[in-house]
């Protein structure tokens, strides 16, 4: 299989009319919408997780919980956002456009969080306890 490099346009068009070099116009932003959008433009890449993970660094359950619209596993909001971003570059997506479909369901899941936590475990609720923070 042949990897593409991030500065190669995608495959083929079809799904989303091309919006300018390289990138994908997108429909209305929303969680519903981000993670099917990465997996389709990534498989119309012809890539696998393997692929984008090799290109961007991400480890593969990360890429995989973007897909899914999952953000527990993931220490801040800030590792979301740009690992999202950074897929979505790989893939020929808007960064824009994935940030407006994230940002607020990541705001809200992580503002649900103890200052510890990171929402795999209840270590970082008990941490929290014994140092009296929230």
């Amino acid at each position: 299989m042949e990897m593409r490099r991030l500065s190669d346009p995608p495959a083929e068009s079809g799904l989303f009319p091309a919006s300018g070099p390289g990138m994908l116009a997108m429909p209305t932003p929303s969680l519903a919408v981000a993670g099917p959008t990465l997996r389709t433009a990534r498989e119309r890449m012809g890539m696998s997780l393997q692929d984008v993970a090799a290109e961007t660094r991400i480890a593969v359950r990360h890429l995989a919980a973007l897909e899914e619209a999952r953000f527990d596993g993931f220490a801040a909001p800030v590792y979301v956002m740009g690992f999202a971003r950074n897929y979505a570059r790989a893939v020929g997506v808007s960064r824009d456009w994935i940030s407006d479909c994230l940002r607020d369901a990541v705001e809200a899941q992580f503002g649900q969080r103890s200052r510890f936590d990171l929402g795999w475990s209840h270590e970082g609720a008990a941490h929290a306890a014994r140092f009296g923070r929230s």
